[in-house]
């Protein structure tokens, strides 16, 4: 295989072959839906957007959104992990009140936590959260707390190059 041949994947979403490197990444489900048994999930729901899973009697809730990363030496790309967080119960209402309204992008963002593992050495369970809701059709945005020392979290603050991209496509399409 020559070295272009490396650069074609294929797209979760549309199931087409693309070349270049993908710049979104993500998981389909909150990792607690992945670990729950059957019944769990029977019981649960699970949508592109969000989710509702009950664990050992008490109900979770979760939300799909956009950690979004600039990639520094290509102005105006954006690499994003497309990641679940935990929300309270109020702040899922609240989001599901306000899906379809096009004034969702004026909600205040909602606390939650970070529910995939993603692919770096430290664990990026339960990294804290604010998420922003954007306009209908829109993910909402995912700001990782700026205060956790993490290396996901310093990424979303001062991006990554087109190395780390690469880096990061290879570790997940290997």
């Amino acid at each position: 295989m020559g070295g272009k041949d490396k650069l074609r994947w294929e797209c979760g979403t549309c199931g087409q072959q693309h070349r270049g490197l993908a710049t979104v990444f993500g998981a389909q489900a909150p990792d607690p839906w992945v670990h729950a048994t059957a019944t769990e999930r029977q019981a649960g729901e699970l949508t592109a957007d969000m989710c509702v899973l009950e664990i050992e009697g008490t109900w979770h809730y979760f939300l799909r959104g956009h950690i979004e990363i600039p990639v520094v030496d290509a102005p105006g790309d954006v690499f994003s992990w497309s990641a679940w967080v935990s929300l309270s119960e109020e702040s899922i209402q609240k989001v599901a009140e306000h899906w379809d309204d096009p004034e969702r992008a004026s909600l205040a963002p909602v606390f939650g936590w970070l529910c995939n593992e993603l692919p770096y050495e430290q664990s990026t369970i339960s990294i804290p959260t604010h998420v922003h809701n954007r306009e209908p059709g829109v993910v909402p945005f995912i700001r990782l707390d700026p205060s956790v020392d993490h290396p996901l979290v310093r990424e979303q603050g001062t991006g990554i190059s087109l190395h780390r991209l690469a880096e990061i496509n290879n570790a997940v399409m290997g």
